[in-house]
């Protein structure tokens, strides 16, 4: 009887053993092999990444597919519709920062641009008596802006739109 006793008991720790082997080794961690780039954290197995960046593994600048040419125009409260391009431009050693050019229509005038989500940014410029700030997004190639414009002692509100070319 103390042999059968002994028997059932090895049975049952090796059984217990084995269960314990095998949960622990199908509970692997999912993020042992994600490498997240640039600040990104890992998650169950997917990158989470820090503000400016995108992509798998966080491995592209947001503001990457920003910085082309837009052709299109503005509706501003003053006038009817002007069509001309803005182009944005890196600004150097900062990520979530870029530079718009030809606001208004007017290759003197600048605008910087901080990213505020993956495909959305503020921004705030001036020439001379002139100063502008507002937002943009990006969708599908086509570039969208809302923004108020003080010159001297005339405000208004412009919005305008742009397709990438």
């Amino acid at each position: 009887m103390r042999a059968l006793r002994s028997i059932i008991v090895t049975v049952f720790l090796s059984l217990g053993l084995f269960f314990a082997i095998s949960y622990s080794a199908c509970t692997k961690d999912r993020c042992n092999n994600v490498a997240c780039l640039n600040s990104g954290v890992c998650d169950g197995g997917t990158c989470t990444c820090a503000a400016g960046y995108e992509g798998d593994r966080c491995q592209t600048a947001s503001r990457d597919k920003f910085i082309t040419n837009f052709n299109g125009g503005d509706s501003c409260g003053y006038s009817g519709h002007t069509q001309y391009p803005i182009n944005f431009v890196k600004t150097v050693g900062n990520t979530a920062q870029m530079t718009m050019r030809n606001m208004l229509n007017n290759v003197n005038d600048s605008a910087i641009c901080t990213l505020v989500g993956v495909d959305t940014f503020t921004f705030n410029g001036s020439n001379n008596s002139v100063t502008y700030r507002g937002a943009g997004k990006w969708r599908n190639d086509s570039l969208w802006m809302n923004y108020h414009v003080q010159q001297d002692t005339i405000n208004y509100d412009c919005k305008f739109f742009g397709i990438k070319y």
